[in-house]
């Protein structure tokens, strides 16, 4: 079988990372890989020292910013008939771009006689549009809820965007709220459910060993915390450093990493107004985020709206106990009080949670190897790549079928 992969878009965060994962996983299965991306950057590289044909090709995402934060989950149209008109042109000009790119999609998807064309995101239609030209079969990958987590809108509507999902031979939905939320709650033989894998099972044994390695050698560390991700808004890492200065009123001597990249300045003006500069560290973008799990004891997942939330999993696959806020993604993952702990509410309840943690360690090493247990269960590359390539096999006809995975 040979499928086409389209990337939205260039970095390694966690969409192309879970791409990167699955395109190892199913080449086990025998199947031919090709990649489309909208430029050359980090995922190119990688995809390229995997031996993979990658061609780029320009290609605009089908939703722009929402500018009112308080629209956000609501999607009403621009009230102002300027603010209209500029949406319009906007969304006019991003499919124009489009169709301009879709005869090289075309083309290039004809030389490599492709049997299957995946879209590895929701804000990206070229793929689909491509694969209806061709008569193809298009799985579209759902991994963001777009509006609620990213403040997106789409150009032409969500039931436009239904429309298309309607036509997909298959939608794979990273959790069950980004498949409530963009389908509903009605049955469909061709809508599954796949949560990301994050390591393959051998990995996930050496990060076991590595994990009890360091908690034995840092026994004398301050109790750590770390919130990794882009920093955002909607990551909540203003929330986390709130949280820990409360914490550190009874207990000074613990600390919080913040792990990702964009502006910190404002997150670094409030630890200096929160008199706790000493206690938070920016280490900014890292490549390897296992790195950043490893120097802490306990993951924090403030986001309210997170899709499915690699870093929880791989947090838990690092044997990390993870508290996260009682939402989206996040509820299906983290098991209250067994893998880690759930929350509502703002900096203190999440201050409270974290207290916990810190007052008993031997408990919240516990809660670490329970999550640890849990990811290597369910969240391999292997048990990842196996579904998928099944949905690829059904919707291709089964034009392949091999019995077990290569390598």
């Amino acid at each position: 079988m040979r499928v086409a992969f389209l990337a939205h878009y260039v970095g390694l965060y966690g969409a192309n990372r879970s791409l990167l994962n699955l395109i190892d996983g199913v080449r086990r299965y025998g199947v031919d890989c090709f990649v489309v991306a909208p430029g050359e950057g980090a995922i190119t590289d990688c995809l390229r020292q995997r031996g993979l044909s990658v061609v780029t090709i320009p290609m605009a995402w089908w939703a722009a910013r929402i500018e009112d934060r308080h629209q956000r989950g609501k999607i009403p149209p621009p009230r102002s008939i300027m603010a209209r008109l500029h949406w319009r042109r906007g969304a006019c000009a991003r499919l124009l771009r489009n169709l301009r790119s879709l005869p090289a999609l075309v083309h290039q998807l004809r030389a490599w006689d492709v049997d299957v064309v995946y879209s590895n995101s929701s804000v990206i239609p070229l793929g689909a549009m491509a694969a209806s030209i061709l008569g193809l079969p298009h799985v579209w990958h759902l991994r963001e809820f777009v509006d609620l987590d990213y403040g997106l809108r789409y150009d032409w509507g969500r039931r436009v965007f239904r429309r298309f999902l309607r036509r997909a031979e298959a939608t794979i939905s990273i959790s069950q709220a980004v498949r409530s939320y963009h389908l509903g709650g009605a049955e469909s033989s061709r809508a599954y459910v796949i949560y990301n894998g994050v390591a393959f099972s051998s990995e996930f044994e050496d990060l076991y060993r590595r994990a009890n390695f360091l908690i034995a050698e840092n026994s004398d560390r301050p109790f750590t915390f770390v919130i990794p991700g882009l920093i955002h808004p909607a990551k909540s890492q203003e929330v986390a450093i709130r949280a820990l200065s409360l914490l550190a009123k009874e207990n000074p001597e613990v600390r919080l990493l913040i792990v990702g990249d964009g502006d910190d300045r404002s997150l670094r003006n409030l630890t200096e107004e929160l008199g706790i500069t000493s206690k938070v560290e920016f280490w900014g973008y890292i490549e390897d985020p296992f790195r950043a799990y490893l120097a802490s004891d306990a993951v924090l997942m403030c986001s309210r709206y997170e899709a499915m939330g690699r870093v929880t999993v791989e947090a838990m696959a690092a044997c990390r106990p993870v508290i996260g806020y009682d939402q989206a993604g996040t509820s299906e993952i983290v098991q209250h009080e067994h893998t880690g702990l759930l929350y509502r509410g703002g900096a203190e309840a999440l201050a409270e949670c974290m207290r916990r943690l810190v007052e008993d360690p031997s408990w919240a090493r516990q809660l670490g190897i329970n999550g640890w247990r849990l990811a290597r269960e369910k969240y391999t590359i292997e048990a990842y790549a196996e579904r998928v390539y099944q949905v690829l096999v059904s919707v291709s006809g089964g034009r392949s079928s091999a019995p077990a995975p290569r390598g």
